[in-house]
């Protein structure tokens, strides 16, 4: 019988089994009539589900499970996939825990009105719009209605020689106090960054283990483009590197974030900087690509050396080095 009476308050169950799947549980209904109905929706909805395509039935899926879904697929083995995942849960609290096949235009407008009206800027609401197309072309429903907002390209600070010689001066040469003990070592760190173009979680992340000496290369394996990439070493990096292995050091640099952020800060109120809002320390990764543009290296190799997602975001630096504008000028006059 596929229903039947259940417990002491002789609630009516149901049993049966669809395409495979059995189903027992409470109708929550006390007369064999209303029990018989339910069961006939339940068994018409379970019929109708099975014959959706995959699409379909992920269209069905509410958002918060699409999330846990695309994070325990996609995100969890990211660098960034817990923000992925902070990011999602953020829209879900916005536009309420809807079926992903209802993210559509209308909802998108909302979603940024609302992030623009919470004071979110535009680079931001992007990474929210970014999130949520991953989210949707990973359950394979129509993501193209979100465009990303067009950002303002802001200045690209680069530091001169004097500029860089001036901060490692500062760190290492002068008498520091007991609470400035790492800014030495921080002088080491920012003559890599400049000579290596990484990031700086790159750097304070790089262990031994991802050094060779021999081929003279350090490999970065887990990085905000989640690209693998091997880096030259010049002279000077190989040289600070090897000097700073000691016995039982598993990697160069055992500083954290905040005492290299630090140390950047008390350098740049030493050098009278303390307005130049872009004088930050990611501004030597800038510096990194401009030195090798205009020394000639086109802008793939520049890519592939700063590991960039995308050659549009290398074009940045392209404008920064006029000569070969120059020298096409020049062709023109011949």
């Amino acid at each position: 019988m596929s229903v039947y009476r259940r417990g002491d308050k002789a609630v009516f169950y149901m049993n049966f089994t669809v395409d495979g799947v059995r189903v027992t549980r409470s109708t929550g209904k006390f007369t064999k009539k209303e029990a018989k109905l339910v069961e006939a929706v339940e068994k018409k909805r379970m019929m109708v589900d099975g014959a959706l395509s995959p699409r379909e039935k992920a269209a069905r899926m509410p958002l918060s499970i699409a999330i846990q879904k695309t994070y325990d697929e996609r995100w969890k083995d990211n660098k960034d996939g817990l923000k992925s995942q902070r990011i999602a849960e953020r829209v879900m609290e916005l536009i309420g825990d809807i079926a992903i096949s209802k993210v559509d235009d209308d909802v998108i407008k909302l979603l940024i009105r609302l992030l623009e009206g919470s004071g979110i800027k535009g680079a931001t609401v992007n990474r929210y719009l970014a999130t949520m197309k991953t989210l949707l072309r990973h359950h394979r429903q129509p993501w193209e209605h979100i465009q990303l907002k067009r950002e303002t390209e802001g200045r690209i600070r680069v530091l001169t020689r004097e500029e860089v010689g001036t901060v490692i001066s500062l760190l290492r040469d002068t008498v520091h106090n007991s609470r400035r003990c790492h800014f030495p070592e921080v002088a080491d760190l920012v003559e890599v960054l400049v000579d290596t173009g990484c990031r700086l979680s790159e750097v304070l992340d790089l262990r031994y283990d991802d050094i060779n000496f021999e081929t003279n290369l350090i490999s970065i394996w887990i990085n905000k483009g989640d690209k693998p990439r091997s880096i030259p070493m010049t002279c000077r990096v190989g040289t600070i590197l090897d000097t700073r292995k000691t016995e039982g050091a598993g990697k160069p640099f055992m500083i954290g974030r905040d005492q290299a952020e630090n140390a950047w800060t008390w350098v740049r109120k030493r050098m009278g900087l303390t307005g130049d809002k872009e004088f930050v320390l990611h501004a030597l990764r800038h510096t990194t690509a401009t030195r090798l543009i205009d020394k000639g290296i086109d802008l793939y190799t520049v890519k592939e050396w700063l590991g960039h997602s995308t050659i549009q975001v290398t074009e940045r630096y392209a404008h920064l080095n006029p000569d070969k504008l120059v020298h096409a000028a020049k062709v023109l006059e011949l």
